[in-house]
């Protein structure tokens, strides 16, 4: 059965972030505005060519492949079959004809716009393989290859029955029958419970790990497990904090984000085999695969049903362990303290690119600001100056402070400010976070190969206005301690307001920070210096 839903026939949902914003964007190609060391404000023009010239990401990429069918055992026909025999064996003398609890549906969505529809809807988990195949193999980025790469691959999603569906095509591939423990009422009064419903309806669908796994030893328990990253700066296995992890039996899904801890664990205790995957995104942003437009970047994890323990390390997947060295400064940047500076507010787009055309870290478009591009390598010509952990760190960061202060003072001026001024404080808000993180300035531990002076338009100002420390040598040599100091990233994002050169920058935090004379000339000195540096 195939539908084309009418948005007249689907009611607004009430709560559970029905009233998420949808942004929809009208390109599908990410492209680059500035690039770390050398940010440039250029607007180009990029069109998607024939998607058989890409270029795979990188061979030891984790393949996921599908198997054979299996029967789901919450299929409203095996559940009812399940309740008859089971009351015919009870000696029940009238039989309930179950009614659907879910639908499990395949949806078909023609373009980038659509998918993001999809996506809207926070409370339902998508998948872009069936839900009731064998996977084999460890990996992401599945494709269907009856389709072209240059349309989404289809979208298999288990709903409620009243839930309200997004104007996208779709097809009913099956009735289900699911109660959650808490839901006994749904059958009030009935000889059978659902665990008895539950289990004979596994048996039947020829699933016998409801009785007999062995860590659940016939009886309920907890899925969970532990998500950790191998730091290469620093040389620790560290946990990975905010990670989305999915925890699926057969079509019914649970999910929960790994603590700072780097643990998850499901909500409900249940029985049976689970299937763990990730998905390298949250509400406000998500990875995106090289050269694939239409799908986050995921993992399905196939080992450890019962726990998983999970490390991600370059040298066994290095396409996952680039997408969690993306996901932790993303995640740091939306989740954690950052002053309070106002912040995107959803649906950025972060791809890793394996080099750039223009030698560039990373970047972003000030027309597409919620895309940006983090780079594998730093040269195109040379692929022996690769990222580590903290050079991925640090350019995130700084590309999103770019993201951050396009939003902030509007599109229009952002394309006529300054690169200085936008470069000060995207490494600015870099050193900030990488000195929380690392210890060190984000600059060092991403150029740390470069043996070149300052760099003109990466100015020390943003720090300088945080504490009254000497800039550091490696970047600027006889630079005396400044007299300023207290001040925080909110306060310098309020300066950016309107300031589209370094005199309105300058002029803008003197008279909204300057309470006497003595500040304001301390603050004034502190622009000229580097002014006279820059210029």
């Amino acid at each position: 059965m195939k539908f084309k839903i009418n948005p007249k026939n689907c009611p607004p949902k009430n709560g559970g972030g029905g009233n998420a914003k949808l942004v929809i964007y009208a390109s599908l190609v990410l492209s680059v505005l500035c690039g770390v060391p050398s940010c440039t404000d250029e607007i180009e023009n990029e069109i998607v060519e024939n998607n058989a010239k890409m270029q795979e990401f990188d061979a030891s990429d984790g393949t996921l492949k599908l198997g054979k069918k299996i029967p789901n055992p919450y299929s409203l026909k095996v559940v009812q079959q399940a309740y008859d025999e089971l009351a015919e064996k009870s000696g029940l003398r009238s039989c309930e004809t179950l009614a659907p609890t879910h639908l499990y549906l395949k949806f078909a969505p023609k373009n980038l716009e659509e998918v993001k529809l999809l996506e809207s809807d926070t409370t339902l988990f998508f998948y872009n393989y069936p839900l009731d195949v064998e996977l084999i193999g460890e990996g992401g980025g599945y494709h269907d290859p009856s389709l072209p790469d240059t349309v989404p691959t289809y979208q298999y999603v288990c709903v409620p029955i009243d839930h309200p569906l997004p104007e996208v095509e779709y097809e009913v591939l099956d009735e289900v029958y699911y109660e959650e423990d808490e839901e006994a009422g749904l059958r009030s009064g009935s000889a059978i419970s659902w665990e008895q419903l539950e289990e004979k309806a596994y048996l039947l669908a020829g699933d016998s790990s409801i009785i007999s796994t062995p860590e659940t030893r016939g009886s309920q328990w907890r899925a969970g497990g532990r998500l950790r990253y191998e730091d290469n700066y620093t040389n620790t296995i560290v946990p990975l904090e905010g990670v989305p992890v999915r925890m699926r039996y057969h079509i019914i899904t649970y999910q929960n984000c790994t603590d700072k801890s780097g643990y998850f664990q499901c909500s409900t205790t249940k029985r049976g085999d689970c299937k763990y995957s990730i998905e390298w995104k949250r509400a406000v942003f998500r990875i995106i695969p090289e050269h694939k437009l239409f799908v986050t970047a995921d993992y399905v994890i196939q080992k450890n049903k019962s726990r998983v323990d999970k490390i991600f390390r370059k040298s066994e997947d290095v396409n996952q362990w680039i997408y969690a060295s993306l996901f932790i400064p993303a995640h740091e940047f939306f989740y954690k303290d950052m002053c309070g500076i106002q912040r995107p507010e959803e649906d950025i787009d972060i791809t890793p690119k394996t080099i750039d055309d223009d030698y560039s870290s990373g970047g972003h478009k000030g027309y597409r600001p919620k895309e940006i591009r983090i780079f594998r390598y730093y040269y195109k010509s040379d692929k022996s100056v690769e990222k580590n952990s903290a050079s991925y760190y640090g350019t995130t960061i700084h590309e999103l402070a770019h993201s951050c202060h396009r939003e902030y003072v509007g599109r229009s001026t952002f394309s006529d400010t300054d690169d200085t001024v936008k470069d000060t404080w995207a490494v600015g808000v870099q050193d900030y976070c990488s000195l929380r993180k690392y210890g060190e300035y984000g600059r060092i531990i991403t150029y740390y190969f470069i043996a070149q002076p300052y760099s003109r338009q990466y100015t020390g100002l943003v720090n300088d206005l945080r504490d009254d420390a000497r800039e550091d040598p490696s970047f600027i040599q006889d630079c005396p301690s400044d007299k300023v100091k207290g001040f925080t990233l909110l306060d310098v994002q309020k300066a950016l307001k309107g300031a589209e050169s370094w005199e309105d920058f300058k002029n803008n935090f003197i008279n909204a920070n300057a309470k006497d004379d003595e500040t304001k000339k301390n603050i004034r000195t502190l622009f000229d210096y580097w002014a006279n540096i820059i210029m």
